[in-house]
């Protein structure tokens, strides 16, 4: 095999993907400071819908887009989530039902839901 400073390149970058991925937190990592209610919404609608997939809790700095104000996402008390695939609407409702903080919910090709801690405020964005 010919070596060339290409496959250096591919090789060092292939190896540093490998080790960033390896020093990413697991879901119940970044979950670890969340609040026992959003820990019991999310281990509720798996147990009912299935999978889910977290996107985001724990944001350190986090502000809300447009407005300077910090996020709940900044104090952990925050979770963005991807329902199980086909139940949107029903993990929604659920939530709608049975969940006391905030709910939003995003269109536009970014189709995952937010809880909150915060005081019971339902909201939608397009982004």
């Amino acid at each position: 095999m010919i070596r060339t400073p290409f496959l250096y390149r591919v090789s060092a970058f292939a190896a540093l993907v490998m080790i960033a991925t390896a020093a990413l937190p697991a879901q119940s990592a970044q979950a670890g400071c969340m609040p026992s209610q959003l820990r019991s919404a999310l281990t509720q609608i798996r147990s009912k819908f299935g999978p889910i997939r977290v996107i985001s809790t724990h944001r350190p700095g986090a502000l809300i887009r447009g407005s300077g104000r910090r996020s709940y996402h900044a104090s952990c008390r925050a979770v963005d989530f991807h329902p199980p695939r086909g139940k949107y609407g029903a993990v929604l409702a659920w939530l709608k039902r049975n969940h006391r903080g905030g709910i939003g919910t995003y269109s536009c090709n970014m189709h995952h839901i937010h809880i909150d801690t915060g005081p019971s405020v339902r909201w939608h964005k397009c982004r």
